[in-house]
């Protein structure tokens, strides 16, 4: 019988897609599989739909081409058809044929394929088994592993044997982890005994994957609802370590400072479960990463780790860089490092105006609340205290600076004539000692003040 939550569930899938299903399904049983199955029996919204059937690839473009469907064979070692309904060329789906794998010696595609005519065959070959879900277009779900219950009990198993299922992708290590982070009943999954051991035994297999596939990972498992027991359980695993060596001197190094409760690395994953976005939650986990390196203890064993900022950001533009992520992305990551000590509570409103100029608004909400995340990460810490005080005082300066604008009200065309320079080394000196005189009055950035202060320099009032 299937649930009526089940079935609540399934009129929320996008019409384009069952129209399409249903189609599918007229000429030939097809199953939902996957990702999409797990998802729905979660209680979540799938992002991707994927289909499976007997019918081989041939028979389905063949097919397609007689209803007008667009067919491409996109993975033609693997019998998976790309195929787009006339009516909805916007929501392209995969239909693959059954099939058993073989070897996988290049530890990501199998050697060989062999189709099948059972569903059961098809989900045999897959990862884990709450992946190994199939359902038809009315509900049922053939569940050969007892996927359901594992979903259910939060459990994530392989299917069969574990050191085989990892070693043939060990991508799936990652994914393992990756799973950890999402939600069930309000906790986050767990790993099977087997499983975990199998990763713990076998993590140097995560080194024959591509920098690419193992970034992709990570960012996802950043945005699960509990990435922080799933960022907890990489490092318990030994995985970020393997990824990034550079973690592995953070692991148990202590602080020796009043104000840091936990070694580095602990400090680290506590800092990062406080981020409220992946971009935040990876320079949380990045921050002091160079603290090992700057270590050094006063004479009453105070530890102190002067520096460790700017080590730090070239640190983890390296990091970043070894996993391939983007250029945005790594110096997004890199500049939060590097500012991610700067002394707002003690700064004046000259020096916020420049920081407003220099770096942007969104730039200083996001150090915010990385001081926040690092305060609270700290463990002796509830919370950042002095922030309602730095926020009055930046309101104040923004105040002053928001009738006459932050940047100066002349350029260097009007400095040139004034002045009677030629573009060059000189003229930009101009303006970084007119914006510093500006700063320390926003009422002063008007041009005729300003042609009265360059003029007063020259010599010429």
């Amino acid at each position: 019988m299937i649930s009526e939550e089940v079935r609540k569930l399934l009129t929320k899938i996008p019409q384009p897609i069952r129209v399409i299903w249903q189609t599918l399904t007229q000429e030939s049983q097809t199953f939902l599989v996957g990702g999409a199955v797990r998802d729905l029996l979660l209680g979540e919204i799938p992002h991707d739909y994927d289909f499976a059937s007997a019918r081989p690839p041939a028979e389905v473009i063949r097919w397609a081409h007689l209803q007008g469907w667009q067919a491409i064979l996109t993975g033609a070692a693997f019998g998976t058809v790309t195929l787009r309904h006339p009516a909805y060329p916007n929501w392209p789906v995969e239909l693959t044929t059954f099939r058993l794998d073989g070897a996988y010696k290049d530890s990501r595609h199998p050697d060989d394929v062999q189709f099948s005519n059972n569903i059961v065959d098809d989900l045999s070959r897959r990862d884990f088994t709450m992946n190994a879900l199939a359902m038809s277009i009315d509900g049922q779900v053939v569940d050969p592993f007892e996927g359901q219950t594992d979903l259910r009990n939060g459990v994530i198993k392989t299917v069969g044997d574990a050191a085989v299922r990892l070693r043939e992708d060990p991508l799936r290590i990652w994914r393992a982890v990756r799973f950890v982070g999402k939600d069930h009943g309000g906790q986050p999954f767990t790993l099977a005994p087997e499983t975990q051991n199998q990763i713990q035994q076998n993590g140097l297999w995560v080194l024959r994957i591509s920098p690419e596939r193992q970034r992709d990972e990570l960012w996802k498992l950043l945005g699960t609802p509990h990435f922080d027991h799933a960022l907890r359980t990489a490092d318990m695993l030994g995985l970020l370590s393997l990824v990034w060596p550079e973690w592995a001197a953070t692991r148990g190094f202590a602080q020796h400072n009043r104000h840091h409760a936990y070694p580095v690395h602990v400090h680290l994953l506590a800092t990062a479960a406080h981020g409220s976005s992946e971009v935040l939650r990876l320079a949380g986990l990045l921050h002091d990463i160079g603290k090992p390196e700057c270590l050094s203890l006063d004479a009453s064993g105070q530890g102190h780790f002067y520096g460790h900022e700017v080590i730090g950001a070239v640190y983890a533009e390296r990091m970043l860089r070894r996993l391939h992520f983007d250029s945005h992305t790594i110096q997004h990551v890199r500049n939060l490092v590097a500012h991610h000590m700067y002394p707002w509570e003690s700064v004046g409103e000259k020096r916020l105006r420049r920081v407003a100029r220099e770096w942007g608004w969104d730039h200083v909400e996001e150090l915010w609340e990385l001081r926040k995340m690092d305060v609270v990460g700290s463990g002796t810490a509830e919370n950042w205290i002095e922030e309602s005080v730095v926020r009055e005082r930046w309101q104040s300066a923004m105040v002053k600076a928001g009738e006459h604008g932050l940047k100066p009200a002349v350029g260097g065309r009007e400095i040139m004539m004034w002045t009677h320079l030629q573009p060059g080394p000189e003229v930009g000196q101009w303006v970084r000692q007119i914006q510093d005189w500006i700063d320390e009055n926003p009422s002063r950035n008007t041009p005729e003040q300003i042609k009265q202060f360059v003029e007063a320099h020259l010599g010429l009032s």
